[in-house]
């Protein structure tokens, strides 16, 4: 009887990943819905912002993995980019409008731009990550712009259920987090300071599982008010806002943190470790470059995920 009961799980697990595993899937996602927040102050001067593709070869392939996914309402991934940045731009506040020409102020040349899924059985989550890269010019300086977010779900009944947490929701996030270090290079504008102590007792009373997207929501602020929250929520409780608020730290540049994340690499493990690493370019020092190569120089570029953020910074 205990034989025939594991041949029926083993024949049920097949079938769950044939079915959810190996068939193409078409999701409609949500577009991002435009951040509510404001800065002190407003940039009312109309800037323009060009965004060119230059990513080449297999970095041309939008959506990868084990399973072939196709966002049906994502027709060309890069005009879906640059309208949604431009409405999340004007959204904070800042007058910026889309320019074809290469007199563009402000100019966004992507090189790496993917959602990549994997999911190693029917009873595995689900996994995406979703990463974005380039060099961004602003007055004639280039920066390297990066976005990394990796996220789970197991489905349950339908694979509709991993649309949000594995598409939707890393897609608007990606919109934001680039929305908010075009703010911080070129504009400098702020969240009141109020408003971010208003955010962290949010987060701090909070039982929501999505509560990690208000611990994000502190590293839009582009408030230096938000970094001592950020470190202390680097230990919370939940896997996903330590992870967020890592992150956090990185998208605010938070420079004078560069050592507490070099620790967070060096003593933390899977996603914390990956983030960290991830901040650490987002601050784009002579030291978080050194660090980068040194990743890169090192054993553990051999590992897919590391391979895979060093290479959104080097």
């Amino acid at each position: 009887m205990t034989r025939m009961k594991n041949i029926t799980l083993c024949m049920i697990a097949v079938f769950m990943f044939l079915v959810f595993g190996g068939c193409a899937q078409r999701y409609s996602i949500k577009p991002p819905t435009p951040s509510s927040m404001l800065y002190v102050e407003k940039a009312n001067t109309e800037t323009g912002l060009k965004i060119t593709d230059q990513r080449e070869g297999d970095d041309r392939n939008f959506s990868i993995g084990r399973l072939k996914v196709y966002l049906t309402n994502v027709t060309d991934e890069m005009i879906f980019l640059r309208e949604n940045l431009v409405k999340e731009l004007n959204s904070r506040g800042i007058a910026v409008v889309a320019y074809d020409t290469d007199d563009a102020p402000l100019q966004f040349i992507v090189r790496k731009y993917r959602i990549r899924n994997h999911r190693s059985t029917g009873f595995s989550p689900f996994q995406t990550a979703t990463t974005l890269s380039g060099d961004y010019i602003s007055n004639g300086e280039s920066k390297k712009l990066a976005f990394y977010f990796r996220i789970g779900k197991v489905p349950i009944w339908s694979m509709k259920e991993v649309i949000d947490p594995c598409y939707s929701i890393p897609l608007s996030l990606m919109v934001k987090e680039v929305a908010s270090k075009i703010n911080r290079i070129s504009f400098g504008l702020q969240m009141p300071t109020e408003k971010v102590d208003a955010l962290v007792k949010e987060i701090e009373g909070s039982t929501d599982n999505y509560v990690f997207l208000k611990v994000l929501e502190l590293g839009y602020t582009n408030n230096p008010a938000a970094i001592g929250p950020l470190v202390r929520l680097a230990d919370h409780d939940d896997d996903y806002v330590k992870v967020a608020a890592i992150c956090s730290l990185g998208v605010l540049g938070a420079v004078d943190q560069f050592e507490f994340l070099k620790d967070c690499y060096n003593t933390r493990t899977k996603d914390e470790k990956l983030m960290a690493l991830k901040s650490i370019g987002d601050l784009n020092t002579p030291e978080a470059i050194a660090f980068i190569q040194s990743v890169k120089n090192s054993d553990e570029y051999n590992h897919e995920r590391i391979r895979e953020l060093v290479d959104l910074f080097i």
